[in-house]
């Protein structure tokens, strides 16, 4: 843990010292599809794309490995199949269920409501990930709280990880574009379904890019990720500073 402590600030420390935040100074977007291509801006920072613009602006050989490696996307029916996935929120459907079992008080309590829910019986597979979610959320929780993801556990509950799943649906669909697996028409309609499902969810980008940072922190088991979130929040170049939710 002290460890993953340290990590996780170091990263925080290197944000501060990487590359400014790469925009396009003649980029003419409106403010609606402006607003819309935001929410994958978090990835897009990670790999050191371009925030203000529809092309991702992300390098070749790094799309390729983030889609064929991370994503197991390597031709159109894999990427319909995966963005599929994604537009139906599974890490918040998860979540759902982690965050209850968290909140039994006790690991033991909690482990048990997991294990002995009748539907959850019938799909082991689902069971033994939701197992998996409460222990890294056990984990992490200390951190989660220490580095201002969250303030409390009934905040956590309210924002929870939609960001997570709406953020990768947003710009997977456009590496998937940008790599010729499906059409504009197609991304276009996960860049908008991505929109739809946070729109009413979150009222400001800070609990959208916490959201999204706690579900990456679930996924991965680090909170380092806040750091690149502190600097899309804060620095005047990033969109989620003059853009209104």
């Amino acid at each position: 843990m002290i460890l993953k402590s340290l990590l996780g600030r170091l990263a925080k420390v290197q944000s501060l010292f990487q590359d400014d935040l790469r925009v396009d100074e003649n980029a003419h977007l409106s403010e609606a599809d402006l607003r819309k291509i935001s929410l994958g801006n978090l990835y897009v920072y990670q790999q050191q794309g371009v925030l203000n613009t529809f092309e991702t602006g992300v390098k070749p050989s790094v799309r390729e490995v983030i889609l064929g490696e991370y994503f197991g996307i390597t031709d159109r029916d894999s990427a319909i199949e995966t963005l599929s996935w994604l537009a139906k929120a599974p890490s918040q459907f998860t979540f759902t269920y982690v965050y209850e079992a968290f909140m039994k008080g006790d690991s033991a309590a909690g482990r048990a409501w997991l294990s002995e829910d009748e539907e959850l019986k019938e799909h082991p597979d689902f069971l033994k990930e939701c197992l998996e979610k409460l222990e890294t959320m056990e984990d992490e929780w200390e951190d989660i709280k220490d580095d201002g993801i969250v303030a409390s556990k009934e905040e956590m509950g309210r924002l929870g990880v939609l960001a997570w799943d709406a953020g990768r649906l947003n710009f997977i669909s456009r590496l998937c574009l940008e790599q010729g697996y499906i059409s504009e028409d197609e991304c276009r309609q996960c860049v908008d379904g991505a929109y739809e499902m946070t729109k009413e969810a979150y009222t400001n980008w800070k609990d959208y890019a916490h959201s999204y940072v706690l579900g990456r922190t679930l996924s991965m088991g680090t909170t380092n990720m806040i750091g690149l979130a502190e600097d899309l929040l804060e620095n005047e170049k990033s969109p989620w500073t003059y853009v209104k939710w």
